[in-house]
């Protein structure tokens, strides 16, 4: 299995990146070239994708609504291949202060997106939407509330991607409830 990961060197993606043999991974980063951020990057990722003949897609790097052009873009691509998976890094946190209100808005926009494709009958491509609450990257260093561990978060995601393809983890919500 070959694996797309963006934002593979940093949290949540590295965790991720870590569960498998170098090899099987394609990592899309700041670090090798690849800004989220950038159209012609975002363009970039989704064809190197499809060229490496990549088996699963982890959208996991945040920028405003670039994680929700590269999900509904490759779904284009994939939609009829019952070999394919997309797994969405999405957030059941909502943040009210005034920055934090768009992150709000651009991950309810990437649910919205991966719950229309989960429902739709006619779709072969997997489509997994994970739903961590806090989770501790350096996006969230200064804030003292219960979190998840990237590697935690990665274990569930692995989880799901070893399931069979004929069984999707259409959405899954995870949150700490204790400290650790």
């Amino acid at each position: 299995m070959k694996i797309a990961i963006t934002g593979h060197t940093k949290g949540i993606g590295k965790a991720i990146a870590g569960l498998y043999y170098t090899d099987q991974v394609v990592g899309f980063s700041r670090s090798n070239g690849y800004d989220i951020s950038k159209s012609k990057d975002v363009k970039l990722i989704i064809e190197n994708t499809i060229e490496m003949d990549c088996d699963v897609f982890v959208n996991n790097a945040y920028n405003d609504t670039a994680q929700t052009t590269i999900f509904e873009t490759l779904l284009k691509h994939w939609n009829n291949n019952s070999t394919k998976t997309i797994v969405n890094i999405n957030s059941r946190t909502i943040y009210n202060g005034p920055n934090q209100r768009k992150y709000t808005a651009d991950k309810k926009l990437l649910r919205s997106s991966a719950i229309n494709a989960i429902r739709d009958i006619n779709r072969k491509c997997r489509v997994i939407n994970i739903n961590p609450g806090y989770v501790r990257t350096d996006m969230v260093a200064h804030v003292d509330v219960k979190m998840l561990t990237p590697e935690q978060l990665a274990a569930m995601i692995k989880w799901c991607l070893d399931q069979p393809q004929g069984i999707e983890v259409g959405e899954l919500s995870v949150w700490c409830t204790t400290l650790d």
